[in-house]
């Protein structure tokens, strides 16, 4: 049987929160003894398992534990409670299935793209070009190697005028090389963002953009 997956607070903005407010505070009404409460003081994210957990504060003490937010559904389960204080919400660190979900999107986009250029470029020169580039390239590599520096000359000055000529198709047909070529932003991760199971930098870097990347789709949904 698989884990019973992360179930988070989705804001009114569609991005991810701690399922409690930090500074939430919530008073116990047992039937038989003095009210009590418990204050939310902190709280903690688990990357791996990405799993959020809550210190509490309860008569002016911190609890020892911390606990999940089942453990305080169940604790507040235990008697009726009134909630005496909202707290401020608090975003949830990024969130790998996140990452995942925008470099997806950014992979059909960049496919989309791809397409698009080589649209444009039909009916041009542009990959007849290639090929002959390809042919003069290798032809250049013989020469070096054999020292026949002259012949190697003529065939520097011919693949940059081929170079020269393949950027001003590009250039007039507004194509992006880059996405012709679908090469990724990122070596590490070859924009996937993520590299051995966990966030690649280049995804935290652009966190803030992956986050209202999904916030979006969320609220798209509703």
């Amino acid at each position: 049987m698989s884990a019973k997956k992360n179930e988070y607070k989705v804001g009114g903005d569609g991005r991810l929160y701690f399922t409690y407010n930090l500074g939430a505070e919530y008073e116990l009404l047992p039937p038989v003894s003095a009210p009590f409460t418990y204050k939310f003081v902190a709280y903690e994210w688990d990357e791996l398992t990405e799993t959020e957990y809550f210190r509490i504060e309860s008569a002016g003490k911190e609890l020892p534990a911390r606990f999940s937010v089942n453990q305080i559904k169940s604790m507040l389960a235990q008697f009726p409670h009134e909630q005496k204080a909202e707290g401020e919400p608090v975003e949830l660190p990024l969130l790998i299935s996140e990452v995942r979900a925008y470099y997806a999107a950014k992979l059909k986009q960049l496919r989309k793209a791809n397409v698009q250029g080589n649209e444009k470029l039909k009916g041009t020169k542009y990959n007849g070009n290639l090929q002959a580039i390809k042919t003069l390239s290798e032809n250049l590599r013989f020469y070096v190697s054999s020292g026949d520096e002259a012949s190697a000359a003529e065939l520097r000055e011919n693949l940059s005028k081929l170079e020269a000529e393949q950027a001003k198709i590009l250039d007039e047909k507004k194509v992006d090389l880059k996405i012709l070529h679908k090469k990724a932003d990122c070596e590490l991760c070859k924009d996937t963002g993520v590299k051995d199971g966990r966030i690649c930098e280049c995804a935290y870097a652009i966190s803030d953009k992956i986050k209202a990347y999904n916030a979006a789709e969320r609220l798209a949904r509703r």
